[in-house]
This record gives C-alpha cells, sequence and structure tokens, in this order.
C-alpha cells in the first residue's frame, strides 16, 4: 500500500509544499478557500499526516514516552491508566516502553524515545542513580519520575512515602504478635532501600534487633520461590513475610503452599501496592495501599506543566500509605 505524502496533496490542491503544511496545520496566513482546497485534496488522497513532521513544524508531537520496569505488573498498569487519563484531556499519546529491571535497556528505550522526538518522559527508574536521568538532563528533555525516587537528586517525582510504607508494615507485624520477621525486598532502586530502612528502624524501635539475614533481595534473574525456599532451607524459620511488593508475595504465598505450609497460621504473608488480585487469593492478602492510580495523575499533571511553563520549578509528592489489613495476616 502506497502513502499519500503532502506533495501529493500540493500538487492535487495547485499550492507550494510549503502552503499545503500550513493549510493543514490551520495556520492564519492561507485563506479560507486555499485551506478547503487542500482539506479536499487531502481527503481525497486518504492522506494521513506525520505527527513526527507535524512536530517539527509546531515544536511538538503531542507524544509523551512512559518507561516502566515491567508491563506485565498490574501496579504499572494502574499507573499508566493514571497518566492516560490526563493526557488524553490534553489529546496526547502515549509511547510505552519497558525496562524489564535492566538499566541498560532502560537508557536505550529512554534514547529511543528522545529520537522519536517526545515532548517528555515519565521514567520509573530501575537503579538508585539511574544513568537515564543523566541522559535526560543532559538533554533537557522534561521528564518526571513516578513509583520509584532517584538517590541524590532533586527532581520532580510522585512517589509513596517509602520509609513510611516499611514503617507500616512493621507495626502491624508487631501488633500482630511476630517477632521472626523475614523482609523479601527489591535489589537496586532506592524506594527498596527507604522500605528497608522504616522496616529495621521501627523493628528496632520495639526492640526486636535482627540480623541482616532477615532481609533477602531477590536480584535481577532470581525467583521469589527461590529466595524464599533458601531461607526456609536454611532454618531460618520465620512467622512473617514482608514483600517489597504484591507480586512477590503472589509468589511467597505460591511457595509456601507448595511446602504445605499454612497462612497465616504457620506464616504470616503482606505485600503493597493494593492490587485488585489480592482479594481473590486464599487467603486475601494483607497490603499496603500506596495510591498507584494517583501516582500516574499527579506524574502526568507534572510533565504537563513542565512541557507547557518550563518554569524549572521541581515538584515531589510523597503520597501517603494505607494498610489494607485481610486474612494473610
Amino acid at each position: 500500500m502506497t502513502h499519500s505524502k503532502l506533495r501529493d496533496v500540493a500538487e492535487r490542491s495547485g499550492v507550494s509544499i510549503s502552503t499545503a503544511s500550513r493549510a493543514l496545520n490551520n495556520r492564519a496566513d492561507v485563506s479560507p478557500a486555499t485551506r478547503a482546497r487542500v482539506l479536499r485534496a487531502a481527503e481525497e488522497l486518504g492522506y494521513v499526516p506525520s505527527s513526527l513532521a507535524k512536530g517539527l513544524w509546531s515544536g511538538s508531537t503531542k507524544t509523551v514516552g512512559v518507561v516502566v520496569t515491567t508491563i506485565s505488573n498490574p501496579f504499572y498498569a494502574n499507573v499508566v491508566t493514571g497518566i492516560e487519563s490526563v493526557l488524553d484531556r490534553e489529546a496526547y499519546n502515549i509511547v510505552l516502553n519497558s525496562s524489564h529491571e535492566d538499566p541498560m535497556r532502560e537508557l536505550r528505550a529512554v534514547r529511543l524515545l528522545l529520537e522519536q522526538r517526545v515532548d517528555g518522559i515519565i521514567l520509573a527508574p530501575v537503579a538508585s542513580e539511574p544513568t537515564a536521568v543523566e541522559y535526560l538532563e543532559k538533554n533537557k528533555v522534561p521528564y518526571v519520575l513516578v513509583g520509584r525516587r532517584a538517590r541524590n537528586v532533586e527532581v520532580d517525582h510522585v512517589v509513596c512515602d517509602d520509609y513510611s510504607i516499611g514503617a507500616l508494615a512493621a507495626e502491624h507485624l508487631i501488633k500482630r504478635g511476630h517477632k521472626r520477621i523475614l523482609f523479601i525486598n527489591s535489589s537496586q532502586n532506592y524506594s527498596a532501600q527507604l522500605r528497608q530502612e522504616g522496616f529495621c528502624q521501627t523493628l528496632l524501635e520495639a526492640g526486636i534487633d535482627q540480623g541482616p539475614e532477615w532481609v533477602r533481595p531477590v536480584r535481577i534473574g532470581q525467583r521469589v520461590e527461590e529466595v524464599l525456599g533458601a531461607v526456609l532451607d536454611e532454618g531460618l524459620n520465620p512467622t512473617a513475610i514482608f514483600c517489597f511488593c504484591d507480586q512477590m508475595a503472589i509468589d511467597a504465598m505460591r511457595e509456601l503452599k507448595r511446602r504445605g505450609v499454612r497462612i497465616p497460621d504457620d506464616i504470616a504473608v503482606m505485600g503493597v501496592d493494593n492490587l485488585s488480585v489480592g482479594e481473590m487469593l486464599d487467603p486475601p492478602l494483607t497490603t499496603i495501599d500506596v495510591q498507584n492510580s494517583q501516582m500516574g495523575i499527579g506524574s502526568a499533571q507534572i510533565l504537563l506543566r513542565k512541557m507547557q511553563q518550563h518554569d524549572g520549578y521541581s515538584e515531589q509528592i510523597n503520597l501517603v500509605p494505607r494498610l489494607v489489613e485481610r486474612a494473610s495476616t
């Protein structure tokens, strides 16, 4: 199939290419009669203007790039839904990429989006000090971090208060009478570090001094079942498990059930994110609501301001976590 070009529209309507472009972009310096002739030619030819070409003319492609760690996690599906709800109203399109928790893939995704001339980027960073952020700063592209923050960088972000998430989880499990609590954490992002700090500090304040063996990161390429299985085989014998996210908690519950462990009678389990699937588990999963849709909404609102106003003002939003207690604890 041959696509009509702007040159074809110009020839059909008897005007120059630049006049045809101005007419299609509704510029005021084109007469109504000429504009009507160009629009009629475009319709007859089935001409579809290139968003990139329009962007080169107008200075905006009306496109925003979104880079998350994985699109298979419902957490990010909710975040992206929030982003779309804001950008749709402003007629922006979204180009979605995933990094798969790989910093180099993240950087490649950001570079590709800039080559496509997106107006801005919303990024869920993989690492604590993401190279992609340095690249965006160097290229002076408007961007906002969502879901995770970067260490030692005062940049726009919308996250849930990670320290409070860890503290809230510890408080809940302590109240349930637990003193041997395993924390299955993420491995390399700053949010994971802050959750660990809040969790461990709250345990210390309650007189529970656990060693480093009670915090187990799930590294790239590892499975939660593998990490938890190693802990149980070592004989660490936790009475409760706190997981960095609901998806990890679901995997942990699967491994416990495979081993015949009763939840919560033998070992309690809780996660973070408040995914809807958690309500349907057996038993339903205790979790912490982090307002994931609101993260998407807030990040899109900040990015729109940055793209439209260019004021240099930096904004950080830290949402308040909320305990959602169910039967798994």
